[in-house]
Parts: structure tokens; sequence; C-alpha cells
């Protein structure tokens, strides 16, 4: 298991997906901060929303601009329990890679890149970091 950390310097993370069966597994997420913060952090996690990105690029023009993508989209739900107090979250969230067609070509396709971001950071003076614990199965960061 590995950790990896997100806040407002570094929103966003992104890994390759090196197979159709590539997987990361976020354990749990520890809420930090350099102040003392007590509460604050299930105020942090109410105004902040983690998503998870799989991307293929499907075709690029000579310059490497990006001409055309697959993407698919989805939130990576941060629910906190009335009664909890230590800042920890048990996820156990399974991201795993997807396969996909392009056109009428029957040949089976597999994002190849996996992005998390934080976002919607309503609080610009917040220091707060994401700690994630992960697993990750055939993927390079």
């Amino acid at each position: 298991m590995e950790q990896i950390k997100l806040n407002k310097e570094n929103p966003e993370i992104e890994f390759k997906l090196n197979s159709k069966d590539s997987y990361l597994l976020i354990h749990s997420v520890f809420v930090t901060s350099q102040k003392n913060f007590e509460n604050e952090w299930t105020n942090f996690i109410s105004k902040v929303k983690l998503t998870a990105e799989l991307k293929h690029v499907v075709f690029d023009d000579q310059q490497g601009r990006i001409i055309d993508e697959r993407k698919n989209q989805f939130p990576i739900n941060l629910l906190v329990d009335p009664y909890q107090v230590q800042p920890i979250l048990q996820l156990n969230t399974l991201i795993k890679n997807e396969t996909f067609t392009k056109g009428i070509n029957p040949d089976l396709k597999f994002y190849s890149i996996l992005k998390l971001e934080i976002k919607d950071y309503e609080n610009p003076d917040s220091d707060h970091t994401l700690l994630l614990n992960i697993e990750k199965f055939k993927i390079d960061d």
C-alpha cells in the first residue's frame, strides 16, 4: 500500500493504466492540516469533491494536441458519519479499468489514464491535505 497527497497546491495526480485489468483501490482517506483544526476537517470535506476520470486519447495531431479522446468521469464520495471524531474515512473504493470499442471496429480498447482530482475547492485559504492510502495493480505513476 502507498500514500498519495492531494491539496490546493497539488489538486490532481495521473496514473498510466497498463492493461484492461488495471485497477486502483482507495482504502482510506486521512484529512490533515498544518493548523490545529479539531472539527474543521468536516467542514473541509463538505466543500471539496474528489473525482476520478478514466481517459483514452483516440487521436492527436502532429503537434501533440489532443483532437479526440474518450472519457468516463465519476465522483468518489467522501461521506462523514455524524458521530465521527477522527479525520479518517474508510472508503474501500475500487476503480477498475474498462474496455470499449471505437466506431465500427470490433477490437476492444481500454482506458490508458486514470486521474484523481480535488474539485470545487471553495476555501482558497484552506491548508488541508487529503492523504489517500491506495493499492495499485498494473498501474504506473
